[in-house]
């Protein structure tokens, strides 16, 4: 087969989950003797206005990178999704390429432009759902205040899109109801509604779902997402529940330890919760010793890095350790007792989670989407309620003072399937959608779900 893999990031220069699946995935696609490129956005902002394109060739993949400035047009929101140049980009590389079948990773970035290329070239399509973008141009269903929205509709993503700037920001803090409530009534017809962006969202959320409606396959990390995006118009029989595998090559030995280490691994953003952890590590008591171990980034968010920096100047028994390459993660999970997930957000399918339970570390995670999912409470782990730093302490406290709980919960761990297994059953997919097969991979992929 010849494989077009296609993604917001790919590394080394972007390391998030879905960047990273899809560098797992081309790497395992080459291995099994079939044509892989990859198309990948470098970055939206750069610093001049023209589109830029270069190549490399990275584990023996070609991988063309683009550079733009996703502000630098008269209409940021309709370019965040349908952005003609990424379009033409898209359709000259299949030109060079003849891709028989494309993957695109989550949507962000390339959105619209590159489905449209691609069905312009006869070419099958697969989307991997990995977040909420479909539905949510904050990708993460979180408002620039940090609440959780459930339900996303014209009004409420116009709100969302105009309180990312300040003036909007301030009546929502000062007068939360009655701005909720002037919101709710706003028509798109109207004058008011039209400036405030309802008719720009409604375009976003129809021109999206059209484009989803061309695609062959769309796979989801977990059941919880699958049927969030059935729930919002998105056909459910062209959804296929297909859980990442773990890459655990070697397992390094654990090093035992009388100290409760508990860890968080993954990016360090406010949606993430990360602050939430430093309040509840504060209220922890009791003789017993402690460490508290954070690995990742605050790219993007220095301001909330250098919050949490001084909040850990306090706490002489947490410290922040900074990011590590990925095959470093064992090593990490060696040393930890406990993995701490205080996500805000809706995640759907934590890598974190995965790993940590493959090696027989307990996980504490926010009661909430597809970490509820995978953590049965008692069982393979805890649970606590959302943004609750008192119940996440209560339930760390309990790791503290009752020594029979952590052995019990390593015993009953998360079955986990291998990348190399997952990777078998993605390659069945790409094969019966070439050839027009019916839905022969749900079963194959389903069987990941708990």
């Amino acid at each position: 087969m010849r494989i077009l893999i296609t993604v917001h990031g790919y590394p080394p220069g972007q390391q998030g989950g879905a960047e990273r699946r899809a560098e797992r995935t081309a790497r395992a696609m080459r291995e099994r003797g079939h044509e892989v490129a990859v198309l990948a956005i470098e970055s939206d902002n750069a610093p001049h206005a023209e589109v830029r394109v270069q190549e490399r060739i990275h584990d023996g993949v070609r991988v063309r990178e683009v550079a733009f400035n996703g502000g630098a047009n008269d209409d940021p929101l309709r370019y965040s999704y349908d952005h003609p140049d990424l379009g033409m980009i898209a359709s000259n590389f299949m030109d060079q390429y003849k891709p028989q079948l494309m993957h695109l990773f989550s949507g962000y970035l390339w959105g619209a432009s590159a489905l449209d290329a691609a069905t312009a070239h006869g070419v099958r399509t697969i989307v991997d759902l990995t977040d909420y973008w479909w539905l949510c141009h904050q990708i993460n269903l979180l408002t620039p205040l940090g609440e959780r929205c459930d339900e996303p509709s014209a009004a409420r993503c116009a709100r969302c899109y105009a309180e990312r700037q300040r003036r909007f920001r301030i009546p929502a803090r000062l007068v939360p109801k009655a701005t909720s409530f002037a919101w709710d009534r706003l028509q798109p017809t109207s004058s008011l509604g039209r400036l405030l962006g309802l008719p720009a969202q409604e375009a976003r959320a129809q021109r999206l779902q059209r484009a989803l409606a061309t695609v062959d396959r769309l796979l989801a990390p977990s059941r919880f997402l699958a049927d969030f995006y059935g729930h919002h118009g998105i056909d459910k029989a062209k959804i296929t529940v297909a859980r990442q595998g773990v890459e655990l090559k070697q397992c390094v030995v654990r090093k035992p330890s009388t100290t409760l280490r508990v860890g968080y691994i993954g990016q360090v953003k406010p949606h993430k919760g990360v602050d939430l952890l430093l309040d509840a590590w504060k209220l922890l008591t009791g003789p017993r010793p402690r460490k508290l171990a954070i690995y990742g980034a605050d790219a993007g968010h220095q301001h909330y890095g250098q919050h949490l920096v001084e909040t850990l100047g306090d706490l002489p028994d947490a410290a922040w350790h900074g990011t590590f390459a990925g095959a470093e993660v064992w090593d990490v999970l060696a040393d930890l007792d406990v993995v701490v997930i205080p996500s805000r957000w809706v995640e759907n399918s934590p890598n974190s989670i995965l790993e940590a339970q493959a090696v027989g570390v307990a996980v504490v995670g926010s009661n909430l989407g597809g970490i509820a999912e995978l953590i049965e409470h008692e069982k393979n782990g805890l649970l606590f309620q959302v943004d609750d730093a008192e119940d996440l302490a209560k339930n760390l406290q309990r790791l503290l003072d009752e020594p029979e709980l952590l052995p019990r919960l390593r015993t009953n761990p998360l079955p986990f399937r291998s990348h190399g297994a997952v990777m078998d059953d993605l390659e069945q997919i790409y094969h019966s959608t070439l050839t027009g097969a019916s839905m022969a991979g749900r079963s194959l992929l389903q069987r990941v779900v708990r």
